[in-house]
């Protein structure tokens, strides 16, 4: 997750200090300086094409639910040490299973959506942030009760306990607790089959499953890329982005084409 500015527009510099969270004491500080300007909308980028990615993907094959990317979130929280208090909650993506927003927003204020909390929240790991996407926001998101909450690393960004392949997910429990799920093995090759046991299954909370993907293209280095990839919850295929779907159309319309000239061949001969 890349760190994002506040925002002025409906919130002030009063209400950005209420909600700011704490860092979980043991986890060791971020490398950025939120007082200097960042260069650039992205550190990488493999981190902005997978953020484009996911949310390109859950926007193609979920048409009623929403899919928000690079936003602030504002909640009251319900319980926790900020119970009773606005919590701005930065992801890269958050997935709602159901909620119509027709119109383009600059953050999401749930106390316009009834309270309404996101199915999914995603972080794509980064150099400057992933210490907290893995300690702080956890416990954020915990207390907000997502339901799933996902953080992995595109490239090598972080220590090498959490070098890639690497896929952590964390599943909210009946008793409010997150059961933490690790994948750290490929699903896929680009272009290649998928190996079902290396596939964590969500689809009791999710309409899909989750894998990881070993990208053709390689980072500077010859560093391995890696992409978060969503699976139908019955079949053994990747769901595919808005380009992917049309291109698959056009072809099974061009083969149904193909096979109605046939039949026409067949019953009156060749054309003239």
């Amino acid at each position: 997750m890349t760190q994002k500015k506040s925002d002025p527009l409906s919130h002030s510099a009063e209400e950005a200090e209420e909600w700011r969270s704490t860092r979980i004491e043991n986890a060791p500080p971020d490398l950025y300086d939120p007082s200097k300007p960042r260069l650039g909308r992205r550190e990488s980028e493999p981190h902005a094409a997978e953020v484009t990615y996911l949310r390109d993907v859950l926007t193609t094959n979920f048409p009623k639910g929403r899919a928000l990317w690079d936003l602030h979130h504002y909640f009251i929280a319900s319980k926790g040490v900020f119970k009773g208090k606005k919590i701005d909650l930065q992801l890269d993506v958050s997935f709602f299973k159901e909620l119509t927003i027709s119109f383009a927003i600059p953050s999401y204020d749930a106390t316009m959506y009834e309270g309404k909390i996101p199915d999914m929240g995603i972080n794509v790991l980064s150099k400057s942030t992933w210490r907290e996407d893995i300690s702080e926001i956890v416990e954020t998101c915990k207390d907000l009760s997502i339901p799933v909450y996902a953080v992995f690393s595109p490239y090598l960004v972080t220590s090498k306990r959490y070098a890639p392949p690497f896929l952590r997910v964390y599943i909210l429990q009946d008793d409010g607790s997150y059961k933490q799920e690790d994948l750290r093995a490929i699903t896929i090759e680009e272009g290649g089959s998928i190996d079902e046991p290396q596939i964590l299954d969500l689809s009791d909370k999710l309409p899909f499953r989750l894998g990881l993907m070993r990208l053709k293209q390689q980072f500077l280095g010859g560093k391995p890329l890696f992409r978060l990839i969503l699976i139908d919850p019955l079949e053994l295929r990747v769901l595919p982005t808005r380009r992917e779907r049309e291109v698959a159309e056009g072809e099974k319309k061009a083969e149904e084409a193909k096979k109605e000239l046939q039949e026409y061949r067949d019953k009156f001969g060749e054309l003239r």
